[in-house]
């Protein structure tokens, strides 16, 4: 199983996105060994007013290369808060990702965050037991399919939106604001905002 467990600083420094798999079963189990590779992964942001779904997919190879953002940017509204959800397939092998994430709820965690923090705000709106988890880890804990954006009011121009999934496998997660070495996939979604948008 390949895991990447570089550290967030050196992630930062890179400013690109990195991606691996995730154990598939229980040792003793007929799926233990096996892995399976996040290469897409899509953010979809729906406005509270009732406007058009805002979505942005991005594809790259096996090893993380060749990331391809469509549309190019995410394109969102001031003032405007957004209920968001994130899906990751495996496409080579047509896989749904996020399957596996609903199942073993407790020991994945996303966070977000917008750069510059003056766009706004991230809120994961979901915990565990909205899943089929077993919640084995003394707590029911966020797991981050789903959230929110708030976008503040005065928020213009360009800027990212960062999207890391943490695996929890060595040590369990243990708060909603926990982190891991273990990261299965980070991704810096481009961000533009307006008052035309």
């Amino acid at each position: 199983m390949f895991k990447h467990t570089r550290t967030l600083a050196s992630l930062a420094l890179l400013g690109s996105l990195s991606l691996t798999a995730c154990d598939s079963g229980e040792p003793g189990d007929d799926g233990a060994g096996e892995e399976e590779l996040i290469s897409q992964v899509t953010l979809s942001l729906t406005p509270d007013d009732g406007g058009e779904t805002a979505t942005i997919q991005v594809n790259f190879d096996a090893d993380g290369t060749n990331r391809t953002f469509s549309p190019s940017t995410l394109v969102l509204r001031p003032g405007v808060t957004y209920a968001g959800s994130i899906e990751l397939r495996d496409t080579f092998n047509d896989e749904d990702i996020t399957e596996e994430i609903e199942e073993e709820a407790e020991e994945h965690l996303f966070a977000y965050a917008l750069s510059p923090a003056s766009i706004g705000t991230v809120r994961i709106t979901d915990t565990e037991s909205d899943y089929s988890s077993e919640d084995d880890n003394s707590g029911d804990f966020a797991v981050g399919l789903d959230f929110e954006v708030d976008v503040a009011a005065g928020a213009s121009g360009s800027g990212t939106m960062n999207a890391i999934l943490y695996h929890f496998d060595d040590a369990p997660k243990t708060s909603s604001t926990a982190t891991s070495d273990e990261i299965d996939v980070e991704v810096p979604f481009p961000v533009t905002v307006g008052a035309g948008s």
